[in-house]
């Protein structure tokens, strides 16, 4: 079985020599005739210092801007992209041209031959998930005796400048009820454990929209907003970008609260503080902060 299925949750960062928010949107590149696959072309070569770290580079003739699935949950947009492939197996490379006359796709399997733990071996993921030492991993809440663990504010603002909640303050929510396990494992990879005890808290535009994907049963908490019923899976997977600061949950997993996007910026990360931004899909031009500190 490709390692796609495999080994996905052992995701790891993709560094974007040119980023977006959302790399996968296409509405920004549509401008003129499609392009044909014999127009796209693309090199993958390994990195000096190891050969599950790649070098993905756009080669096309046909001028445009390429997007990225790397195979490995992790996605990019521009020229060159840098993936890193910690588990051995077969990985399936994807590149979308956005032209101005439309899109069209080619890919390649990638074989990774040796597993290479260093590359998970960072204190970024020790201090998320305990280390490879912690076979529990790391459990996180929201930090709700403190003020500003959860606010709201403009997309391309740095602090939620619109509203800041009090220490407390949606204690009559499920948000309170969300936990969150990270782990690591040489033989299990890269998990994430979601525990909300059945329901997840978002405002009127995520009701609608989860509304339209059959999570119907919607009430309102006394903290206002609303209470959606919804169980998360077993588990899940998760990537960390390093060198982008972000942090993304795999198989729609979201912290909670329901803004139609999985892909969060992490402001601060130690061993006591998980401090992360997602800017909302649901609403345009909306940005939301999360402060999370460790279960005691």
């Amino acid at each position: 079985m490709k390692n796609i299925i495999k080994y996905g949750i052992f995701a790891l960062m993709s560094f974007y020599i040119l980023t977006s928010c959302n790399p996968q949107e296409s509405d920004d590149y549509k401008l003129g005739s499609d392009p044909t696959p014999g127009e796209l072309a693309f090199s993958v070569t390994p990195s000096a210092e190891t050969p599950n770290v790649l070098i993905i580079k756009n080669t096309s003739p046909r001028a445009g801007i390429p997007v990225w699935d790397l195979g490995n949950y992790s996605k990019g947009k521009g020229a060159e992209v840098e993936g890193q492939y910690p588990f051995k197996g077969e990985y399936t490379i994807t590149m979308t041209l956005y032209t101005s006359g439309g899109s069209t796709s080619i890919s390649k399997t990638i074989t990774i031959a040796d597993d290479d733990f260093a590359l998970l071996d960072t204190q970024i993921y020790r201090d998320l998930t305990g280390g490879f030492d912690d076979t529990d991993g790391k459990t996180w809440i929201y930090d709700s005796e403190k003020d500003g663990h959860f606010g709201v504010g403009p997309a391309a603002d740095s602090k939620p400048s619109w509203w800041s909640c009090p220490a407390g303050g949606k204690a009559e929510s499920s948000l309170y009820k969300q936990e969150f396990t990270f782990s690591m494992s040489k033989t299990t990879g890269l998990k994430l454990v979601w525990k909300n005890e059945g329901k997840i808290y978002t405002n009127g535009a995520g009701k609608d929209d989860l509304a339209k994907k059959g999570y119907t049963n919607a009430t309102q908490p006394p903290a206002g907003d609303w209470d959606v019923e919804y169980t998360p899976a077993a588990s899940y997977t998760f990537t960390m970008n390093e060198a982008a600061k972000s942090l993304v949950l795999g198989d729609g997993a979201f912290f909670g609260h329901y803004t139609g996007s999985h892909s969060y910026d992490i402001l601060d990360l130690n061993e006591n503080v998980l401090y992360l931004k997602v800017v909302s899909t649901v609403e345009s031009g909306n940005g939301w902060w999360y402060r999370l500190v460790p279960k005691k």
